[in-house]
């Protein structure tokens, strides 16, 4: 079994994320930066100018070592066992990873077959993180996913016979047409399933997504916001009954099954992004070259490596967003930690702490069960101090 983490997670990590744009199909909620799959010479260049940026990105004289790796999209698990194995080829013969490094790859329920997980396990893989969204079918069908309920349960099953034992499930909660009841009904045929992680989302709708344009045009039906907050009470207690601890706001893990990868994030470490679309932390500096399937392609092959955004964060800015990050954590923001910023964020504090939104003592500020369900309003209020 990995080894617990623990709530109060603080260890110097580096992680590398690569970005695989591809899926069959685009969820109405979806944002991110995707195209579809397309023919095998698309993913061949894809996969062409992923090696270049692999290889700028190990010529520029950073570190080259990593604890975790995530290859995440897109639908990695929509690359054939050919493709896959190519791509984990580009991976290992650039960059090195520590004996106890996280490997974890998204697969989307349906593209799984028992040759390409064993594709994945003979990588290295050794967690993955499965999207399953709902187990409801009229739900699945009504964010345009590509997969019926039946093609989760199957694809656990193949991850299971493959040998992975450290498997993640994806639910969203308030999607159109939604009910409390559905919820209670994804969360029994999870648990039936018996992952070792679950990561928990509300539904974000993005003004660039075919739910956007509903939304604006009225045409999108969402739950009410008191039977939201209700669908995420009981998700979380459901949770927590069952025995997943709750280590961060969206995650929840069996003992010892944290991700490190997220909590590399959450820790405010480096991390590398390759990718369309993919962000780089490194040296106080987060950056992206592209915002696009086609501007990735065009910039790469042209060895443009200039930065599309770019955001040199200040001691005092990386501060005050350590300690924000920090909260997301269930143990809280260590207060020797952070001994400088609290005095200067008393009044704000002290106002969240009425509110019953904080819990703050002598060594540890963290968000109480209420602040939990209303994170946002206190990362804006002390993102503003």
């Amino acid at each position: 079994m990995p080894r617990s983490l623990g709530a109060g997670y603080n260890l110097p990590m580096r992680g590398l994320y690569i970005h695989i744009p591809f899926c069959e199909k685009k969820c109405h909620y979806c944002d991110f930066v995707i195209t579809g799959r397309g023919s095998a010479p698309k993913r061949d260049r894809f996969l062409n100018a992923l090696a270049s940026e692999m290889d700028h990105a190990a010529k520029s004289g950073e570190d080259r070592s990593f604890d975790t790796l995530y290859i995440g999209g897109g639908t990695p698990s929509t690359l054939d066992p050919g493709e896959s194995r190519r791509l984990f080829e580009l991976i290992e013969s650039r960059f090195t990873f520590g004996p106890a490094a996280e490997r974890t790859l998204e697969a989307n329920p349906g593209d799984l077959t028992f040759e390409k997980a064993v594709v994945y396990r003979k990588a290295g893989i050794n967690r993955v993180s499965l999207g399953a969204q709902s187990f409801r079918e009229e739900t699945l069908h009504g964010i345009n996913r590509s997969h019926g309920s039946g093609a989760i349960g199957e694809s656990f099953k193949i991850l299971r016979s493959a040998g992975f034992d450290n498997i993640s499930l994806d639910l969203i909660l308030s999607l159109p047409g939604e009910t409390l009841e559905d919820v209670r009904f994804s969360l029994e045929r999870l648990l039936e399933l018996g992952p070792e992680h679950v990561s928990l989302y509300e539904l974000t709708v993005e003004e660039r997504t075919v739910f956007g344009r509903l939304q604006k045009e009225g045409k999108l039906v969402l739950p009410r916001e008191e039977t939201s907050l209700q669908m995420l009470k009981t998700a979380r207690q459901f949770l927590k009954d069952n025995n997943f601890e709750h280590y961060e706001l969206l995650s929840y893990a069996r003992p010892g099954y944290e991700s490190k990868h997220n909590l590399l994030y959450w820790a405010n470490e480096e991390y590398l992004g390759l990718g369309p679309g993919a962000f780089s932390y490194l040296a106080s500096r987060r950056f992206r070259s592209s915002s696009s399937y086609e501007e990735y392609l065009s910039k790469i092959e042209a060895a443009d490596w200039t930065s599309l955004e770019e955001d040199a964060l200040s001691p005092e800015k990386k501060e005050i967003e350590s300690f924000l990050l920090a909260l997301r954590l269930t143990a809280g923001a260590p207060a020797s930690r952070f001994s400088v910023l609290i005095p200067k964020l008393a009044a704000s504090l002290g106002r969240l702490t009425q509110q019953e939104l904080l819990s703050v003592d002598d060594r540890t500020i963290r968000l109480t069960p209420k602040g939990q369900l209303f994170a946002e309003t206190v990362f804006t209020e002390l993102s503003l101090c």
